[in-house]
């Protein structure tokens, strides 16, 4: 698995940006967990534990992995493995038949009053929040954030 890894990087037509994204899932994670499996060898079971280690090796670290990484990294090892298939190696690609959670991308939230009172009262804060320009422009810590002196605002 590891020779058909680099073969299908070295000869993958896409953006620099998504081989970049490719080579890291390979050199970090498929490589490691896959890579002494012959590609026909690969089965569903392979998938699901290496997805296993990889969720209970971030655990381990203190940084859990979110469904959206390992939804990216199977989808890289699903590219790998579909270029495999019309290569003629595999007869069905195995990584498409792996169910995952599902990956909600959290929700951008305004910063409204009561939210910022929330937030001082407790600390906690949305995981994605966005100031308005109104909002922007009368906030002095705002203001100074992104560099305008108090007598430029």
């Amino acid at each position: 698995m590891a020779e058909w890894l680099g073969r299908w990087l070295a000869n993958h037509p896409g953006a620099a940006s998504t081989v970049a994204g490719y080579t890291d899932h390979v050199e970090r994670y498929l490589e490691p967990l896959l890579g002494d499996l012959l590609v026909a060898e690969v089965s569903v079971g392979h998938v699901e534990r290496m997805l296993a280690t990889i969720a209970h090796d971030h655990e381990q670290k203190g940084r859990p992995v979110t469904a959206a990484t390992l939804h990216r990294i199977r989808a890289t090892l699903r590219a790998a493995l579909n270029a495999a298939l019309r290569a003629g190696l595999i007869d069905e690609n195995p990584a498409s038949l792996v169910v995952l959670p599902s990956a909600q991308r959290p929700r951008a939230v305004v910063w409204t009053a009561g939210r910022v009172e929330q937030w001082r009262r407790t600390g906690e804060r949305p995981s994605v929040a966005v100031w308005t320009v109104a909002q922007t422009v009368s906030s002095s810590t705002a203001s100074e954030a992104i560099g305008c002196t108090p007598s430029t605002t």
